[in-house]
């Protein structure tokens, strides 16, 4: 949303790419450069959910079979996936190389305000698939301070449910709630209605995953696709 905001101030203000000083090419480069390498970290994430996804699908197939290994298998599975350091990320403009003209000026704030806001948001959606709450600390303090008031105000709110309650996604802590009464059913040799209620959960989960797989994909191919016409602009930008 905030992507196809600014691509229509572009168009509004009538300053496209060709047009850009180089200092803007570079943030824009520079942005879309990150967010590519943060939604690498969106699919990791989500292909180690899925590896979980699968150990409590193959602990329920031995339910019935070998209920001792279903519940060992149950014990073992891990959904934290995260550990990585993000870097600071610079939202300052150096007032002494202001741009040379207004319109010049609006893009490159504009840039800046992007790269705070999605950086913002999707500090949010990766900590909470990652389920670590730290990783949405630290990726807190790498964004930097916001500039928006609705913005600031939301993201204290956040703050503080993260901090009493930890960052999981409800889906997973359903998950992880569903696998532990079966595990408790198994140990009381009753095991056959929580076994149905975990297959139901897996089976919404491997939706929800699907889901979010494709927003990223889609997420990814529009950011190489504004990257190849931003570089198409700079071959033929005019001294």
């Amino acid at each position: 949303m905030i992507n196809k905001a600014f691509a229509k101030l572009v168009v509004e203000i009538d300053y496209h790419a060709n047009k850009w000083e180089a200092k803007t090419m570079e943030e824009c480069l520079n942005y879309s450069l990150d967010l590519l390498d943060l939604l690498n970290y969106f699919s990791s994430a989500l292909s180690h959910l899925g590896l979980a996804r699968l150990s409590l699908s193959h602990a329920l197939s031995l339910v019935k079979s070998s209920p001792s290994s279903a519940m060992e298998r149950l014990k073992m599975i891990e959904f934290k996936s995260l550990r990585k350091e993000f870097k600071d990320q610079e939202n300052k403009e150096d007032e002494k190389k202001r741009s040379s003209s207004d319109k010049e000026w609006v893009i490159l704030q504009a840039l800046l305000e992007l790269r705070s806001t999605g950086f913002w948001v999707c500090s949010i959606v990766l900590a909470g698939l990652c389920g670590d709450d730290r990783a949405y600390l630290k990726m807190r303090r790498a964004v930097g301070a916001l500039s928006n008031p609705a913005l600031i105000n939301l993201d204290s709110i956040i703050c503080g449910v993260v901090m009493e309650k930890g960052c999981v996604l409800k889906e997973v802590r359903e998950l992880k709630d569903a696998a532990d009464c079966l595990a408790a059913a198994i140990a009381s040799k009753n095991g056959s209605d929580a076994a149905e209620e975990m297959q139901r959960k897996l089976q919404e989960f491997e939706k929800l995953l699907d889901g979010i797989s494709k927003e990223v994909n889609c997420l990814f191919f529009e950011l190489l696709a504004g990257r190849k016409e931003l570089l198409n602009g700079i071959r033929i930008q005019k001294p």
